[in-house]
């Protein structure tokens, strides 16, 4: 029976593990964090218990991220980096996953697709100074297979009749979506009103959340505490319910929590990968070995693994020999919108984000973007609806200089931004740059003491114009919202260089076929070593401003499926 080791039980290597299994594969998923889900193996997906669902304080206690102390990841801009600054943030510096079904057990289930322009970027739009553009290696229809299969398994609701003309031409589907859209919530409608007044087309938001009974699961209750926390009811596809515990239950897959990798041994040639290195729960050293190893660890932490991996045979890094592992690194950058009401429109009662805009996709290639010397700008997505639960609220009212006592209780009582307020954020695509990377930092180390990913980032002049360009738009549209009292947008690239503290990661390891300007091959396959494989984010060359979870999964499934057929 062949094996396989899968770093990482996200949904890269979620998928990837259920894929080989099914394919008769014995495959040891080692996973750094801990299981939060009660029953996870032993019981069908429907009963999985949790330890965080729609707990209000969740986002405080740290459930399934890193420790900022015991695993920091370190920061710092382009600028500082410039004037030999190490560091300048240290902590919590980006939002990853850290546990057993990675940061799908926090996700709030958006599925867009990418669009067929979207994989010919460099083709299409040609090259941006100061960028690496670069088509990727396969094509939409290439993926559109995998998309279906997808959405299929993990079930995700949708209305194709409601969706654009121009969304469906670049995102073309084979069917009807498995099951109908929830109710759009109240301040969701309100918004998506707003869009209509502007001339845009507001339709539902593709989502893997059940809003019929699906796979042995209920329903959505619409209790509104969907993005950042678990679901009570295991109504959201998640890469444990939808893959990683049927995989675990059929067995052929078994998982090691608190594992933590830290070195990919090779052959002395350095063309095999011989045996992987981790430490286990108590702190002592262990090694496996397989026939493939698949990496899915989290771009950050995918391009720490290869950088930590060096050797005599690799001494840059495994796979590291055209000095492009970690660079490239991808952010997407938000815009927060928000429409002020005179009274309580109930932004929470809804499943969380139910109106999808996508007018602002671009390319815009006139007189806008020459304005700002570029010959192309792209967007991304509006997400419409949701605001923040009561704690999120009064930490931001704090953070704000809001005095604790009567000031703080009275901005409480009044709850400007949990009653009052609907929110919108646009997600706008980060471009790659060579010189946005991941290193292994210098100085600080983990609670193992192994090197801490660093990140020195800054955004391109694209995605500061893209911003610009973008916001008076988002604007018009929260001030065209009926019965609005007042608006606000508030574009991340316009007020810091640092990246923004999202889960929304791309790059590091991008694929294409010329082994001087990427990582991997089309099939994930390192250039420089033939049985390990990426399979997360850290591939994409380019990063379109949609949620990228649909796509993580369909490119995974693709990769696996052929690993196990042998064509890969």
């Amino acid at each position: 029976m062949p094996e396989a080791i899968v770093i990482g039980s996200g949904p890269a290597g979620a998928i990837a593990a259920h894929e080989l299994a099914q394919q008769g594969w014995s495959v040891t998923v080692l996973e750094r964090g801990r299981n939060l889900r009660p029953g996870f193996g032993e019981v069908d997906s429907g009963d999985l218990g949790t330890l965080y669902s729609s707990d209000e304080i969740k986002t405080n206690r740290g459930f399934g991220y890193p420790h900022p102390l015991l695993e920091p990841i370190t920061g710092r801009t382009r600028g500082e980096a410039g004037e030999g600054t190490r560091r300048s943030v240290q902590g919590t510096h980006v939002s990853l996953g850290a546990a057993v079904g990675g940061t799908s057990l926090h996700y709030n289930a958006k599925f867009p697709r990418f669009w067929k322009r979207d994989f010919k970027q460099l083709s299409e739009l040609g090259p941006i100074d100061g960028a690496q553009v670069a088509d990727w290696p396969i094509s939409y229809d290439d993926l559109a297979p995998y998309y279906d299969e997808v959405e299929r398994t993990i079930g995700v609701q949708g209305d194709v009749s409601l969706m654009p003309a121009r969304t469906l031409e670049q995102s073309p589907r084979s069917g009807p979506f498995i099951m109908p859209p929830n109710p759009t919530g109240y301040a969701a409608r309100l918004l998506a009103r707003g869009a209509l007044n502007v001339g845009w087309e507001p339709y539902p938001y593709p989502a893997a959340v059940n809003s019929v009974p699906f796979d042995g699961r209920p329903a959505c209750n619409s209790c509104g505490l969907c993005s950042s926390f678990g679901c009570p009811i295991n109504a959201r596809g998640d890469a444990m319910v939808s893959y990683l515990n049927p995989a675990v239950r059929s067995g052929r897959v078994r998982v090691i929590e608190r594992a933590l990798v830290h070195r990919i041994a090779t052959t002395p040639d350095g063309r095999r990968a011989s045996d992987v290195h981790y430490f286990d729960a108590d702190g002592a050293p262990k090694r496996i070995s397989a026939d493939k190893v698949l990496l899915a660890a989290s771009p950050v932490q995918t391009a720490r693994l290869l950088l930590m991996s060096a050797s005599s045979a690799h001494p840059l890094g495994l796979g590291n020999g055209s000095d492009q592992v970690g660079r490239n690194v991808m952010f997407h950058f938000f815009t927060i919108g928000g429409a002020l009401f005179a009274r309580d429109i109930q932004s929470l009662r809804a499943q969380s984000t139910t109106v999808q805009v996508d007018d602002l996709t671009g390319p815009f290639t006139g007189a806008e973007a020459r304005a700002f010397g570029l010959p192309y700008i792209k967007g991304g997505l509006i997400q419409v609806g949701s605001s923040l639960p009561l704690l999120q609220e009064a930490n931001l009212y704090a953070g704000l200089g809001a005095p604790f006592g009567t000031a703080h209780k009275t901005l409480m009582q009044t709850g400007l931004v949990r009653r009052r307020l609907a929110g919108i954020q646009f997600v706008g695509e980060d471009l790659p740059q060579a010189r946005n990377r991941v290193d292994l930092d210098p100085d600080v180390k983990d609670w193992r003491g192994l090197p801490a990913p660093r990140v020195t980032y800054a955004p391109h002049a694209h995605d500061r114009a893209a911003a610009t360009l973008t916001a008076p738009r988002l604007l018009a549209m929260l001030q065209a919202t009926p019965g609005a009292t007042g608006a606000v947008v508030l574009p991340e690239p316009l007020l810091s260089d640092q990246p923004s503290i999202t889960a929304h990661h791309a790059g590091t390891a991008r694929f294409g076929d010329d082994p001087a300007t990427s990582v991997c091959d089309p099939w994930g396959k390192l250039h420089e070593v033939e049985n390990v494989h990426v399979v997360d984010g850290s591939l994409f060359p380019t990063f379109p401003g949609y949620n990228p979870t649909l796509t993580v999964l369909a490119s995974s499934l693709r990769i696996a499926r052929a690993i196990g057929e042998g064509r890969a």
